[in-house]
């Protein structure tokens, strides 16, 4: 029997308040050609049951209890998948009915990417759609690139994973992403050791390596509820920033190989100290009220480094902060070193992302 083309992974710890409308927006999809792999951490609430009737009733559809780890489970599923693509479908969000066939047509026609990205639709516990669109302002989106969320394009590497240095996320959820499974391949799956945010640092690496297409025609969810894995993160810990910059330096690391010699040279002599700079600065503002703000700034101003006082100095005359103005610079300096355009549009007639949008339930 031929392998699927498509390896849905459903990685579950009991969600079962939200597997009928997760479940029915994968077996109602447009493209068929899937299998499930379904990995259970020993749910007490029924969620396992569910499972063996389904998997009883439709043969593409597989199941195994496995102990609990969040990215551990989908690492399981991934190990189990047989399709030359990959979608990690987190038991509690949801996906447009035709999120795999836009996700898997793209990847086709465009061999030279692995990852294929859509919209993301934030909802409630309900799976009503929220009319917060704040999930942008957490990605590169809403900091100069909020005209590509409504065009077809192609984004090359390594320009997603050097977006990470910014501070800001190129994909909020991985349900936003069909995976090549060659990219798993050359990167690996999802490391443990840091916590619920783990897979922004196989993000990082992916989009170092790999090119993307943003497919704006469909989308996926990102439920908001309190028992979600990433509802108890808090960013203004203390340590949070510290993660954010271990990712990073693991990140670069590890891919270091993939880059060309003008890229890493670029890094190292200026764009990683910069970025950074800019970073701890804007981290410092983020975590102080407004009194010890003025203070922050006048400290800033007298101890830090060339890079920051500048940037201060952009602000009193008007200009955008960095964090605004990042996504365009490190675009223009790829551009400039002729490695070919960065970021290319591709024509598309599509209807808007919003414009469709149908919640399949069972």
């Amino acid at each position: 029997m031929n392998a699927p083309l498509v390896s849905v992974c459903l990685p579950n710890l009991n969600t079962f308040p939200y597997l009928h409308q997760r479940l029915g927006t994968i077996l109602g999809q447009t493209y068929t050609n899937w299998e499930m792999v379904v990995i259970d951490s020993f749910s007490d609430d029924g969620s396992w049951e569910l499972f063996e009737t389904l998997a009883r009733k439709e043969q593409r559809v597989s199941i195994a209890q496995a102990p609990r780890g969040l990215y551990e489970s989908w690492n399981k599923c991934i190990e189990r998948a047989q399709g030359k693509y990959v979608y990690i479908a987190t038991s509690d969000d949801t996906m447009a009915l035709d999120c795999l066939e836009k996700l898997v047509a793209a990847l086709e026609e465009h061999n030279n990417c692995d990852l294929a990205q859509c919209s993301l639709v934030a909802i409630d516990q309900a799976g009503a759609p929220l009319a917060d669109t704040s999930w942008r302002d957490a990605t590169v989106f809403g900091h100069g690139m909020e005209g590509l969320l409504a065009r077809q394009h192609v984004r090359r590497a390594p320009y997603d994973g050097l977006l990470h240095l910014t501070g800001y996320m190129v994909h909020l959820s991985v349900t936003q992403l069909l995976v090549r499974r060659s990219l798993l391949s050359k990167i690996g799956g999802f490391e443990t050791r840091w916590g619920s945010i783990g897979d922004r640092n196989w993000e990082m690496k992916a989009g170092l390596v790999a090119n993307t297409i943003f497919v704006p025609q469909t989308w996926a969810t990102w439920r908001v509820h309190p028992a979600n894995a990433t509802a108890s993160v808090n960013c203004l810990a203390s340590d949070y920033d510290q993660k954010i910059e271990d990712m990073l330096s693991d990140a670069m690391e590890k891919c270091e190989q993939y880059l060309a010699p003008a890229v890493l040279s670029g890094l190292h002599d200026h764009w990683l100290d910069y970025c950074r700079e800019m970073r701890t600065y804007y981290a410092g503002l983020k975590s102080r009220r407004t009194a010890s703000r003025r203070l922050f700034q006048m400290s800033q101003m007298l101890t830090r480094c060339g890079a920051v006082r500048a940037e201060m100095m952009n602000r009193l005359r008007g200009k955008p902060k960095w964090g605004d103005r990042a996504a365009g610079e490190i675009q223009r300096w790829l551009d400039s070193m002729g490695l070919g355009p960065v970021v290319t549009e591709l024509a598309s007639n599509s209807k808007d992302v919003g414009s469709n949008r149908t919640f399949a339930q069972v």
